[in-house]
């Protein structure tokens, strides 16, 4: 059989499924199934980490309006919910105000670790400047992307960075004694943490927990907290890294209501990203608390959640588009996380 006929019937089957999985999306990540394909579709694995994903198709895209509902092909499969959340404000200057903030979650699962991925402003990581959230993901053919943890900023010279396999900072003996519950992401696409990280607790863990299964660091990143691990909600508000002084508060506004955003690890190259909106000045948001509630309530069992940067600088962007905007504080970034598609 013709191969493009073959590409038309294959569409046409997870358009039908897509559809059957979104009408019930808390079941949605379950329904999620990649299957071995590569002999029928060509796909180019692993992706070169110097460059972007492959180009995406348009008739890969379900949409409602103009709002995407999911992605999907040989190498990735990506749906959208939201929905929103009535709640009353506990701290801040509207304390007390009833608000009512969206969330999405984008449920991602991918064919081969090197379709999840890091870009940063500019193609480089020597300078401070940065850029539109969907500048870069339309350079890199993101399917769906996320900001990092801010770490090309100026005076923000802390921290254990890998990007891609390569270490690009060492500061975690710094001179403001900024410590961080550093995630680290291995060379398979697992989530692991180091609490309260420095150089010698990094380098032990990778030497006990990776070395001896062949796997290496793929990305680190240094913010957090964790809110979720092995299903339980954690104690976000006395993690480890409030032992460090009130610098902590901050940097993380534990208790202030804010726009937060958090990737998450669900199996096994499955993943999963939770973003809830604020409209900014404190007007409406979640506290760390309420928001690490929110992620373990719409991924239940998930293996490991991890609060990235949040305010302005959360943001979520599919098909071009930012998936909820700040109107108040929306922020150019200077890193960004992804994920990609393998087909040619």
């Amino acid at each position: 059989m013709d191969r493009s006929v073959l590409r038309w019937i294959l569409a046409a089957l997870m358009a039908l499924a897509l559809a059957f999985v979104l009408s019930c999306p808390y079941e949605a990540e379950a329904e999620i199934v990649i299957d071995d394909w590569e002999e029928i579709l060509p796909v180019a694995l692993p992706l070169d980490y110097r460059e972007g994903g492959k180009p995406l198709r348009e008739d890969r895209w379900v949409l409602n309006g103009k709002k995407p509902v999911s992605y999907s092909d040989s190498t990735i499969q990506v749906t959208f919910e939201t929905d929103s959340v009535t709640h009353k404000l506990r701290s801040g200057n509207h304390k007390g105000k009833t608000v009512t903030d969206d969330i999405w979650i984008a449920r991602i699962k991918i064919m081969h670790v090197s379709q999840l991925r890091t870009a940063v402003s500019y193609d480089t990581y020597k300078s401070d400047g940065r850029a539109k959230s969907t500048r870069i993901a339309l350079e890199k053919n993101a399917v769906v992307a996320m900001n990092g943890d801010y770490f090309k900023v100026e005076n923000t010279d802390a921290g254990y960075i890998v990007r891609q396999g390569e270490l690009i900072r060492d500061a975690t003996h710094n001179a403001r004694g900024l410590v961080f519950d550093t995630l680290l992401i291995d060379s398979e696409g697992d989530f692991h943490v180091v609490y309260a990280a420095v150089t010698e607790t990094i380098e032990a863990y990778i030497r006990e927990n990776l070395e001896p299964l062949g796997r290496t660091v793929l990305d680190s990143f240094n913010i957090g907290p964790v809110l979720v691990l092995n299903g339980e909600v954690q104690d976000v508000a006395h993690s480890e890294v409030t032992k460090h002084g009130d610098k902590r508060e901050g940097m993380f506004q534990w208790s202030t209501p804010i726009q937060r955003i958090a990737i998450v690890q669900t199996g096994h190259l499955e993943y999963a990203i939770v973003a809830a909106n604020g409209e900014g000045e404190r007007r409406s948001g979640f506290t760390m608390a309420e928001f690490a509630a929110i992620v373990a309530e719409r991924c239940p069992g998930a293996i490991l959640a991890y609060n990235l940067d949040g305010g302005g600088s959360a943001q979520l962007v599919a098909h071009g588009a930012k998936l909820f905007t700040n109107k108040y504080n929306a922020r150019h970034i200077c890193d960004m996380i992804y994920f990609a598609s393998a087909e040619e």
